[in-house]
């Protein structure tokens, strides 16, 4: 019961965090649309979740090695803490973009948080996977250079020389934590494990398909956008900054 009420709480602490960045930009950024404050806000709340979410997964698995070694069959009670983190900023950020009437503009990240959100019930209910997932979430690591970036270019700091560093870090790091980890569990889901099921094998083998899909459609908006290793930043409107 604890963990569905973590999941719950992390929702509520998001809502909260989004409504107190939308009242201090009022009063600290008037001369902002309104849009590009909601956007800021948003990207906000993901860098919360994000730099949360990476901590509790690197520390983890430095912290627990069977992650790694038995990524299938190895469970441990402590992990739902870690995925009802994602699941809770999930469900809230699905209802937050159905609320503002974003859904139709939003449909790859609706399936992005439709996709993980069942993965990890699936997890948590077979009890199996838990090293798989606690890899996959890596890619949070990136994810926060992404929402920084983001909030950097809409704050106005595109063109120093700390945004371009910000840039190459980040375009380092999809590889490192996106592609690289995605890449190697779907390989070992479809060709070497033995030990899962075959239905829960092929869901997730689908799953880690679409998040590789997911990752390559970023990389190529962030190259489109500032070259590899940040070798061109391009000007963007509000609404183009975010690559995702």
């Amino acid at each position: 019961m604890l963990p569905y009420a973590f999941g719950a709480a992390v929702g509520v602490a998001m809502r909260g965090e989004y409504l107190f960045a939308q009242q201090v930009l009022e009063k600290k950024k008037p001369e902002w649309s309104e849009n590009k404050r909601r956007l800021f806000a948003v990207r906000v709340v993901s860098l919360t979740h994000a730099t949360v979410s990476a901590i509790l997964v690197v520390f983890s698995l430095l912290l627990n090695s069977n992650y790694v070694r038995e990524p299938v069959t190895y469970w441990n009670d402590n992990a739902q803490f870690v995925f009802f983190w994602s699941m809770g900023y999930f469900v809230y950020d699905l209802f937050d973009m159905i609320y503002h009437g974003e859904a139709s503009s939003s449909k790859e990240y609706l399936v992005h948080h439709s996709v993980v959100i069942a993965a990890f019930t699936i997890i948590m209910m077979t009890g199996r996977l838990t090293g798989f997932a606690m890899i996959a979430l890596l890619v949070e690591v990136q994810t926060v250079l992404l929402h920084s970036r983001s909030l950097l270019h809409l704050a106005g700091y595109a063109k120093t020389r700390f945004f371009r560093f910000l840039v190459s870090a980040n375009m380092t790091c999809l590889f490192l934590f996106r592609h690289a980890p995605i890449t190697y569990l779907l390989c070992y889901m479809a060709f070497i494990d033995t030990q899962a099921s075959f239905v829960l094998r092929w869901l997730m083998v689908g799953g880690l398909t679409f998040l590789e899909y997911h990752n390559i459609h970023l990389t190529a908006s962030m190259y489109k956008m500032d070259g590899f290793f940040g070798g061109r930043v391009s000007e963007l409107s509000e609404d183009d900054i975010d690559p995702l």
